[in-house]
């Protein structure tokens, strides 16, 4: 891409101590977010997606260690930055919707005091009323019916889609450049989780978005996002734009993932599960971390891996890839 990222994260590493040992929950990612695009970030539970983000948003308090060689904002370094720094940008030019929206929003107050606590803290409306009058907008631009009235409830009265709109809502409460979507569509039925999918698609276009959506979707992925980044146990392994990762993976993990889709034009074809489990965080492998999962295991395979080109725009960790 010929634009620079707004978002450039670089040898990003995040380490929890505890009794059993150092957990290296993510180990030397390298992800960018280019201006208006959808950047999908796939991988299984616990391959390190949402902690990822939290940390380049600065919400892991201790005993969290991040580091990261890269961490800047439309060019601005986010590595040191303090407290109040951190108060002004999230919320204001990046925001987050997490993944249950029922247990994300506060169950004590209505749906109307949440937005406008958001307001108050970065909007320079100058009345209250102008605030509620905001949120009543927000509201009807992610689809909810009689706004109005609905800033008076409280989230346990709303269905889990009328949860997960105004989640939203509160999160676009000011206009963010980056959306970051953690797993928008979790505990939804599959034709709500379509319309909240249109709606991020929606607002990104109308709002001039940029998106990332966490999922473990590689359908999701394939039909809402431009690149994708896939990961596994803490690790980038491979990137790219979504069109060409699907068509041709360059991972052994991603294809694999692939296999694991039940295909409408394939409804006879058997699903073929990865062998094995994610290794175990405290005691990784010391070479390719899916090696000991990976059909295509070699002697090479027992050195660590490096991202590596593998065409125009495309990377992988795998020394067997070809560019």
């Amino acid at each position: 891409m010929s634009a620079a990222p707004i978002l450039r994260i670089g040898g990003l590493r995040v380490t929890f101590h505890g009794e059993r040992g150092a957990v290296h929950a993510v180990d030397s990612v390298d992800l960018e977010v280019h201006r208006g695009e959808c950047l999908g970030v796939v991988g299984e539970s616990g391959s390190g997606k949402t902690v990822t983000f939290l940390a380049t948003l600065g919400l892991l308090p201790p005993p969290a260690q991040v580091e990261a060689d890269l961490l800047s904002w439309e060019g601005r370094d986010l590595r040191h930055l303090s407290l109040a720094g951190w108060r002004a940008l999230r919320g204001h030019d990046l925001a987050l919707t997490m993944q249950d929206a029922l247990t994300a929003l506060n169950p004590a107050l209505t749906i109307g005091t949440q937005i406008t606590e958001v307001l108050d803290a970065h909007s320079d409306l100058p009345s209250a009323a102008a605030r509620r009058h905001r949120a009543s907008d927000l509201l009807r631009l992610v689809g909810i019916a009689d706004p109005r009235r609905q800033l008076c409830a409280y989230p346990h009265e709303l269905s889990g889609g009328m949860r997960q709109r105004a989640m939203i809502a509160v999160a676009l409460a000011c206009g963010p450049k980056l959306l970051i979507a953690d797993e928008p569509t979790t505990a939804l039925d599959v034709t709500v989780q379509a319309q909240v999918l249109e709606l991020l698609d929606q607002l990104r276009v109308e709002m001039h978005l940029s998106l990332v959506l966490i999922t473990h979707n590689l359908g999701v992925v394939a039909a809402h996002c431009d690149r994708v980044a896939v990961m596994y146990a803490g690790q980038v392994v491979e990137s790219g734009p979504t069109a060409q990762v699907i068509a041709t993976p360059a991972h052994p993990y991603t294809a694999m993932l692939l296999a694991c889709l039940p295909r409408l034009d394939r409804l006879d074809a058997a699903l073929t599960p990865i062998p094995g489990r994610v290794p175990d965080l405290t005691h990784l492998p010391a070479g390719c971390r899916f090696a000991p999962r990976c059909p295509a295991r070699t002697v090479g395979c027992d050195q660590p891996q490096a991202m590596r080109a593998v065409g125009k725009d495309r990377a992988a960790r795998c020394h067997l890839a070809i560019a």
